[in-house]
């Protein structure tokens, strides 16, 4: 269990998450995974018109050996949170803890960018997570400037800013080039509509 240890949030959690339950149902959970056991609480949010629509939270509390068999707790994680968080919890649970996502975000965005492009599309496949790293600016601006060596001036920046850097990144050359020139046009109108003409 020790061996855990560096992998635990600030709570002392291996996997903490929280919502509101898959629709139909309005219940809010909250789930805390730590090196011995599994904590669940549900809030039911039930009309204000029944008289236990002020009822507690239920919380059940599973050594890791005792959810194994939980049948009932399986269930009731499928409901609130559905099937791919059943799996995931009983992943880590027999040894397959997700260490690639628990990298410190620097490691992660230099190991993303050392990727070949294949690989950092495959990678941003696999969940929310790394879907959205692997999409960020600060990832593409870093490949980007890996492939481009040009200086960057201030057109490609206002491209950036509209675009966001991985589309600039996978834009061709000549619509680049295109695309430069009419914001640098653009810019120019600008400038000379806003120079106070001398009579």
């Amino acid at each position: 269990m020790a061996s855990y240890t560096p992998w635990l949030n600030e709570n002392g959690a291996l996997v903490e998450t929280s919502g509101s339950a898959i629709s139909p149902s309005k219940d809010f959970f909250h789930i805390f995974l730590s090196p011995t056991e599994l904590i669940y609480r549900v809030w039911k949010i039930l009309p204000p018109t029944r008289p236990d629509s002020h009822a507690p939270p239920v919380q059940i509390r599973d050594t890791w050996e005792e959810f194994k068999h939980d049948e009932r707790l399986h269930s009731e994680i499928i409901r609130v949170s559905g099937e791919k968080t059943l799996r995931y919890l009983e992943n880590i649970m027999n040894g397959h803890l997700d260490y690639l996502s628990r990298l410190p975000h620097k490691v992660l965005v230099k190991i993303i960018v050392m990727l070949p492009l294949e690989d950092i599309c495959q990678l941003a496949m696999t969940n929310q997570f790394f879907r959205e790293l692997c999409r960020s600016n600060e990832v593409w601006e870093k490949i980007y400037l890996i492939y481009n060596k040009q200086p960057l001036s201030q057109e490609l920046l206002m491209l950036v800013e509209l675009r966001g850097w991985r589309e600039v990144f996978f834009t061709n050359k000549l619509q680049l080039q295109m695309q430069l020139r009419r914001l640098a046009t653009k810019a120019k109108r600008k400038k000379t509509s806003q120079t106070p003409s001398l009579k």
